[in-house]
C-alpha cells in the first residue's frame, strides 16, 4: 500500500491524522497423527490496521488487501465511525520515541528444512516416544515457524518495523496404565531446529503424566505450596492485568493508587523485560510505535510504576512506558520475578508436607481480578521431607494473590516464559488446599 497515496487521499478526505500499522509474513504449519501427516500448511499473513482522525475522534479498519484501490474505502470508512463516536478519550498519532532498543541478531536454520524434512522430525519425535514407553498409545507431534515483519508508519513521521522469526515445537500424548488413561502435552520454543531436545518433550509430556497415573486427592487444611513455574506463569497471568493503567483508571485494579507504596513481600522485585532472553517474544517497541524498555514494575515489594500505553499515560500526566500492545491494554512485554538464587531442589528440601502445584484449570471462572481472591482446581504432587512424591488430583488451591506474594518464602531459578511472563517456581508460605 502506497504510503504517499494514502497521505494525499485521507488529507483530501479531511483526515490529517493517520497511521498505518502493517504485519506480514508466514506462518508454517505441520503435524503428524501417529506417524502420519495430519496437517502441512504454509500461510502467508499481510494485515493492514489503518487508524484515521477526524472531527475530533479516531477509529481504525482493518484490510487484508494490500491495494492502492482500498484507499478510498478506507477513508469512507474512517470518516463513517468517527461521525457516529461519542467518546471524547484522548488519542495520540506518535510522533516516535529518541531512541530504541536493537535486537539481537540470532541466525535460524528454518530455510534450511523443507516440508517433508519437517514432518520427518515430527515422526521422529513420535516414534521416540513410543518406542521408549509402552504406556503410550496415542501421540501427535506439530511444528510450527513463524516469521512476521510489523511496520508503523504515520503523520506524524513515525517510520519503524521489527522482524521475529521462532519455531515452537509441540507434543501431546496419551497414556494408558493400570486402567488409568491421561494426556499429557509438553511444548518448546527453539532458535534453530537443530536444538529441538527430545528429551525434554519426552519427560515432561510423557514422564510426568506417567507420574501422575493413580493420583489421590489429599486432607483439607493449609499447606506449604509451590507453584511449579509453568504454574507461577499461570497464576501471575491471571492477575498480570492489576499493572496496567488502564485498569486502574477504570479501578478495576486491587493495587490503584498504590505508587510508592509497598505491596508484596520486599523479597518480591518484578521487571518487565522487553528483550527477555528466556521469553522467544521480544519487542523493540510497543504496537503505538512508543519504545519499549526494561522497567522495575515492584522492587523489593514497593510498586515503582504501572504500565502505560499513550492513552492512559495522557490521562495520569506521566511518560508511556512502550506497553501500548494490541494483546492487552498495558499489558507487559515480559513480566519478570526476580528469582532467590536458589535452584529448585534447594528450595523444597525443607518442606516436610507441602503440595507441589503442576495443573491449573478454571483460570476464567475461579479468579477475582479485582479483589485478587483465586480458587482453582489443580493437581500436582505431594512433597513429603524435601521431595516430590505421590501424585495429586481432586484439589483445589484458595487465596489471594496479593497475600500470596507477601508470603513467598522463595522463587527458584528455572526460569520459564508463558503467557507474557517469566518466572521461576514459587514457593508460598501457607494456601488453604481443600480435598478430601
Amino acid at each position: 500500500m502506497d504510503f504517499k497515496k494514502l497521505e494525499e487521499v485521507f488529507q483530501n478526505k479531511g483526515i490529517n491524522e493517520f497511521e498505518v500499522y502493517h504485519v506480514e509474513g508466514e506462518s508454517v504449519n505441520v503435524s503428524t497423527f501417529n506417524g502420519e501427516v495430519d496437517a502441512n500448511t504454509v500461510a502467508n499473513i499481510n494485515e493492514f490496521y489503518v487508524r484515521g482522525a477526524s472531527n475530533g475522534h479516531i477509529s481504525t479498519v482493518y484490510v487484508e488487501k494490500d491495494s492502492d484501490d482500498e484507499i478510498e474505502y478506507l477513508a469512507e470508512k474512517i470518516l463513517a465511525s468517527n461521525s457516529i463516536i461519542e467518546s471524547d478519550e484522548p488519542y495520540i498519532i506518535y510522533e516516535g520515541s529518541k531512541k530504541y532498543l536493537e535486537l539481537p541478531i540470532v541466525k535460524h536454520d528454518f530455510n534450511s528444512y523443507t516440508q517433508a524434512d519437517l514432518v520427518k522430525i515430527c515422526q521422529n519425535i513420535e516414534n521416540y516416544c513410543k518406542t521408549k514407553c509402552e504406556y503410550v498409545k496415542t501421540t501427535e507431534a506439530e511444528i510450527e515457524i513463524s516469521k512476521n515483519k510489523v511496520s508503523i508508519t504515520n503523520s506524524s513521521g513515525l517510520d519503524i518495523s521489527r522482524y521475529d522469526e521462532k519455531a515452537v515445537i509441540v507434543l501431546s500424548v496419551v497414556i494408558e496404565k493400570d486402567g488409568d488413561t491421561k494426556n499429557g502435552y509438553a511444548y518448546k520454543y527453539v532458535e534453530n531446529l537443530t536444538d529441538i531436545d527430545i528429551d525434554y518433550l519426552y519427560e515432561n509430556a510423557v514422564l510426568r503424566t506417567l507420574a501422575s497415573i493413580g493420583a489421590t486427592s489429599i486432607q483439607s487444611k493449609p499447606y506449604p505450596v509451590v507453584f511449579e513455574n509453568k504454574m507461577a506463569c499461570t497464576i501471575m497471568s491471571c492477575f498480570v492485568n492489576m499493572f496496567s493503567a488502564d485498569a486502574v483508571i477504570k479501578k478495576l485494579s486491587p493495587i490503584q493508587d498504590k505508587i510508592g507504596v509497598r505491596i508484596f513481600g520486599d523479597n518480591i522485585t518484578i521487571s518487565d523485560e522487553p528483550l527477555s532472553d528466556v521469553s522467544p517474544f521480544k519487542y523493540t517497541f510497543d504496537d503505538e510505535g512508543v519504545a519499549t524498555s526494561p522497567k522495575l514494575v515492584v522492587e523489593n515489594g514497593i510498586l515503582k510504576t504501572y504500565l502505560h500505553d499513550l492513552r492512559t499515560s495522557k490521562m495520569m500526566n506521566v511518560e508511556p512506558t512502550g506497553n501500548g500492545f494490541k494483546f492487552g491494554k498495558g499489558a507487559p512485554a515480559n513480566l519478570t520475578l526476580k528469582d532467590s538464587k536458589i535452584t529448585f531442589e534447594e528450595m523444597i528440601k525443607d518442606i516436610k508436607e507441602g503440595v507441589l502445584i503442576t495443573e491449573l484449570m478454571g483460570t476464567h471462572a475461579g479468579v477475582n481480578l479485582t479483589s485478587g481472591a483465586f480458587n482453582l482446581q489443580a493437581s500436582g504432587f505431594k512433597i513429603v521431607d524435601g521431595k516430590v512424591a505421590d501424585p495429586l488430583t481432586l484439589i483445589i488451591v484458595s487465596g489471594n494473590i496479593l497475600d500470596m506474594l507477601n508470603n513467598v518464602k522463595a522463587i527458584s531459578t528455572d526460569a520459564y516464559a508463558s503467557r507474557h511472563i517469566v518466572s521461576g517456581s514459587i514457593y508460598v508460605d501457607s494456601l488453604n488446599i481443600s480435598g478430601k
